[in-house]
């Protein structure tokens, strides 16, 4: 038996690596895990009246942030609302279609109140650029008026490397 040549080790090597790879990598998507080494946290608040009665979804005004993160986020929200049942989602780089888990969470105020949220999800560079848009989005499922009385939310996150 002759002793292997490199490429073969190579070879052998890669496939092992792919072995044992692909399962932790399955495992984590299937357990819906995130991780990062956050150190850095923003925050923006509002104070101002804001209402919806629309199904569509929009973004809350003065909520928006464009961060430089990579890995795991994580976003929570208080909002203050009264009238009809609301939703909120928290979306990441205006895609909804992949928004933040738990995705929508629905709230269903009885006179003025409060409701915290905490959203999360997982950053990667897109060409070369770590810069991420972060919204929070409400909704009135029903249709009926809903009025936003003051609302902040706390973004915590891993700063990027790339572009910022």
């Amino acid at each position: 038996m002759r002793p292997p040549t490199r490429r073969r080790m190579a070879v052998v090597l890669g496939a092992l690596l792919l072995a044992v790879a692909a399962p932790l990598a399955v495992y984590a998507a299937v357990n819906h895990n995130f991780s990062g080494a956050t150190d850095r946290q923003a925050a923006k608040w509002t104070t101002g009246p804001a209402t919806t009665s629309g199904t569509g979804w929009h973004n809350i005004p003065g909520l928006s942030m464009t961060k430089c993160t990579l890995h795991e986020v994580s976003e929570t929200i208080t909002v203050t609302v009264s009238g009809g049942p609301v939703r909120f989602r928290g979306v990441i780089d205006s895609v909804p279609e992949a928004s933040m888990k738990p995705g929508s969470v629905r709230f269903v105020p009885n006179g003025s109140e409060s409701v915290t949220y905490t959203f999360v999800g997982n950053t990667a560079p897109f060409e070369a650029n770590d810069n991420h848009r972060f919204d929070i989005q409400w909704q009135s499922p029903s249709g009926a008026p809903v009025a936003l009385h003051g609302a902040a939310a706390n973004l915590v996150f891993q700063k990027g490397t790339q572009a910022c």
